[in-house]
């Protein structure tokens, strides 16, 4: 029963990850809009008394005076405004307008970006005055917004809310430049100008000197603008031949993290993966289905330029703008995976463990390839992520299996396959713990006091990992682990220096990160079934502890 117990502690932690993900991908998406009381337009109608209910000329509620007059009208940009994600989430906007149809002022009513994106917003009060005094149709032919510096996301996001719910024409704020003749003359060296194409206006015509037809081009925005990657959009340059033949692709600016765009441009076969589809076989292409496997250290940055492609594409055709769900697919990286995780069974189920060099040889194999390779990790990140979004079946079968072994292995046969066969940092620590002579080390364990001072560690990790979980807080849970420093385009300096740290400390104290720091291993240890004398111990009342903390943050969110 003991056991059962520990199980739905944790499954019940998960749970309640999830519903508040739902709950806060609800609100930032406006799909919970409710009216607008008067005390949020008074300092737009300093005579308003109430509003009236929906009113469907403008959309929006009419301003009443206290004789039942009317001030004016508001009308708010959800739910035309809520796929367009600035920075983190969309934004609902409040927009007054006086009797004569002309705005008097913005009001933020609810924001799914961060606080400091929007406090930067709220502090700028020229670019929240700047559609003061137009008219609905000035406003909605809006073309050109300068962005707020630190939070252009979520300002730019904004303006197209509000031109999108008064009807105006989508126009890329995110990305203003036009494509120049200089971008596409790489694939095609005699462009000369571009011109606008009437019977495609998502596409230009490219001209040689004389004015023959030598392409065409096109760009992913702003069809693709609400495809976020890892922090933002990305606009991607396509270029044609005169059949609509793909010459090749250019990214031309991105929002995501700068150190992760030259990872995507350096590989050249990423880059050159869609040259010579037609634009009508680009519209039907499903990336995964194709095999079109993200840049390693880059995969959402690059992902979401392979969907961007497709979207545009499908813009062209006039196709269904939403690209299709991936489809399940097994790509090489999922089979070697897969591969590895069946000799941890073996090692971890037969009398091959017993045997030296087959240990060590399946130990540099898995740091190899499951580290360095293919970075198919076991780790906070990772399951906060499918709690939150639902676990990543089609795109990647490989680390599912290898996270299912993870936890079923110690659930139902009290062996902890991961954590000792299959881990690179803990092969690595295992291969640094036999390369070491006995007689060398200090101490086999710390002394009785620190060992339990040091044991509260993962117990502490693990509540800062729920209340970022819980909370939506803009922190990298990566960082609280050394396992993407194994992914060396992408590790960053607390990750490399967990890393480091452990190993060093590993020297004097065998398997000291496993045994003190770890909170994905302290998670496995903790489900893992240990028989008929096991009693309630301290572990028990520290997961508790997780469970109301996480019942209190739900419950106050809610």
């Amino acid at each position: 029963m003991l056991h059962v117990f520990r199980v739905a502690v944790l499954a019940a932690v998960v749970w309640l990850v999830r519903q508040q993900h739902v709950w806060y991908v609800a609100q930032v998406q406006g799909r919970q809009q409710s009216a607008v009381h008067v005390d949020q337009v008074l300092r737009f109608y300093p005579r308003a008394i109430e509003l009236s209910q929906w009113n469907p000329e403008h959309g929006g509620q009419t301003v009443l005076d206290s004789d039942g007059r009317p001030l004016g009208y508001v009308v708010q940009t959800s739910p035309a405004s809520d796929a367009i994600i600035g920075y983190a989430g969309p934004t609902n906007t409040l927009i007054a307008f006086d009797t004569q149809n002309r705005i008097l002022g913005l009001e933020i009513l609810k924001c799914g970006d961060t606080w400091d994106h929007l406090q930067a917003v709220l502090g700028d009060r020229r670019f929240l005055k700047s559609f003061d005094g137009l008219s609905w149709r000035e406003a909605a032919a809006r073309q050109g917004a300068d962005g707020v510096s630190g939070a252009t996301l979520t300002s730019l996001a904004i303006v197209e809310g509000i031109v999108r719910r008064l009807g105006g024409e989508v126009h890329s704020y995110r990305f203003p430049d036009p494509v120049t003749v200089r971008e596409v003359q790489p694939f095609l060296p005699l462009a000369t100008r571009l011109t606008a194409w009437k019977e495609q206006p998502a596409l230009l015509r490219v001209e040689d000197a004389d004015g023959r037809l030598v392409g065409f081009a096109g760009r992913t925005s702003p069809a693709a603008d609400d495809l976020i990657g890892f922090q933002g959009p990305t606009d991607t340059l396509f270029v044609m031949d005169p059949q609509q033949s793909i010459l090749g692709i250019a990214m031309r600016r991105s929002y995501d993290t700068d150190e992760y765009l030259p990872w995507v441009t350096d590989d050249k076969y990423f880059m050159s993966r869609f040259q010579g589809m037609s634009l009508s076989e680009l519209a039907d292409l499903d990336p995964a289905e194709a095999g079109i496997e993200g840049v390693s250290g880059a995969t959402m940055t690059s992902v979401t330029m392979a969907y961007g492609l497709v979207r545009a594409a499908q813009a062209v055709w006039d196709a269904p703008s939403a690209v299709a769900s991936p489809s399940w697919t097994i790509a090489a990286r999922d089979g070697g995976t897969a591969a590895i995780l069946l000799g941890g069974l073996l090692l971890a189920f037969t009398n091959l463990r017993g045997q030296r060099w087959v240990r060590v040889g399946f130990q540099l194999l898995a740091i190899g390839y499951l580290g360095f390779v293919n970075g198919d990790m076991v780790s906070q990140s990772l399951l906060v992520g499918w709690a939150q979004n639902g676990v990543a079946w089609r795109l990647a079968p490989g680390l599912v299996l290898l996270v299912a072994a993870a936890f079923l292995t110690p659930l139902l046969t009290q062996r902890q396959v991961y954590c000792h066969q299959l881990c690179p940092h803990g092969a690595v620590q295992q291969l640094v713990k036999n390369a070491v002579p006995r007689r060398w080390r200090p101490a086999s364990r710390l002394p009785n006091g620190a060992s339990r001072g040091v044991a509260l560690v993962p117990f502490l990790l693990l509540v800062w990992v729920t209340i970022v979980a819980m909370r939506h807080l803009p922190f990298n849970l990566a960082a609280i682990e050394p396992f993407d420093a194994y992914v060396l385009r992408v590790a960053g300096w607390a990750t490399l220096s967990i890393a480091v740290i452990g190993l060093l400390v590993s020297l004097l104290v065998p398997m000291a990160y496993c045994r003190y720091g770890c909170p994905t291993g302290a998670v496995l240890n903790y489900v893992r079934l240990r028989g008929v004398g096991d009693r309630f111990q301290a572990r028990d009342l520290a997961a508790l502890a997780l469970l109301g903390l996480a019942i209190g943050l739900r419950l106050f969110a809610g």
